[in-house]
């Protein structure tokens, strides 16, 4: 059975990120995994882990195209939240952290020039603006939006259309 269009971008988001599990020479916050939570959350969270969620799709009606059968065109605002556990004794600036976290989940993302493509599931993504979480003792963090445009049949979420 085909997967939903949304899917498969998720399961692409997923493995760009899965990179920067254990690989600090190009990454510098080595990532200890990377989950998609369960409807009950169902992870603990580690340090320097990231958790991928998966926003509203929302219906794009100015760039859909007619045809038959017509392509409907949506976006989609996955939420890629990144947690570090800090060390109460660690010298380091909670904040230096938490700027290259972020700037390494952008380079594992936009892995090339036609990052924004997901492998043709999309036609456009952009990334939203980055918040950073303190919490004070607890998990500190930063989620990094990326939003993903596609078109897929309007009978058949499963087929991409351009």
């Amino acid at each position: 059975m085909p997967l939903a269009v949304v899917e498969q971008i998720a399961l692409v988001l997923k493995s760009r990120l899965n990179v920067m599990i254990d690989d600090s020479t190009t990454f510098p916050v080595n990532v200890s995994e990377v989950v998609r939570p369960t409807r009950f959350g169902d992870f603990t969270p580690l340090d320097r882990q990231i958790v991928l969620v998966q926003g509203q799709l929302e219906t794009v009606p100015e760039l859909s195209h007619p045809g038959n059968p017509p392509a409907q065109a949506y976006r989609i605002t996955f939420q890629i939240r990144g947690h570090v556990i800090n060390d109460e004794r660690a010298f380091l600036a909670i904040d230096e952290t938490l700027n290259q976290f972020h700037a390494d989940i952008v380079k594992a993302v936009a892995v090339n020039t036609t990052w924004q493509t997901f492998g043709g599931l999309s036609f456009d993504a952009e990334w939203k603006a980055p918040e950073y979480v303190s919490a004070d003792g607890g998990i500190d963090g930063v989620n990094v939006p990326v939003a993903v445009t596609f078109r897929t049949n309007e009978s058949d979420p499963t087929e991409v259309r351009g």
